[in-house]
């Protein structure tokens, strides 16, 4: 099964959308960081990161968004956002502190309209 499907949408800006198919955990963080990095070398920049298929994060999923976060922010600006999390999720990333810098939105609609 593949980790993620990616997607983009070009309104404004090109935003690249990752759907996270599987949970992160410690036998593929590695691959989904490879992914992203590959993807950025090839010109991404905006990111949503869709979670709706995620109904639960371990610690392992918290540090794969903060990584990408740091990515994708070494040229400045927020250029990561999160959509479509469940509670039981979105409960974690806010224990972990992820939404005092990263944003989160409803839906992947949302998040991409906010690149705007």
């Amino acid at each position: 099964m593949d980790l993620v499907r990616i997607s983009q949408v070009k309104q404004t800006k090109l935003v690249t959308i990752f759907r996270l198919l599987e949970r992160i955990n410690l036998d593929n963080f590695a691959e989904f960081e490879i992914i992203t990095k590959r993807e950025q070398k090839n010109g991404m920049y905006n990111l949503v990161l869709d979670l709706s298929e995620t109904p639960a994060l371990t610690s392992i999923g918290v540090r794969a968004i903060v990584v990408i976060h740091k990515l994708l922010a070494a040229n400045g600006g927020n250029p990561l956002k999160l959509a479509a999390v469940q509670p039981s999720v979105r409960e974690v990333l806010s224990i972990a502190g992820i939404t005092k810098f990263i944003e989160i939105f409803d839906t992947v609609d949302e998040a991409v309209k906010s690149f705007q």
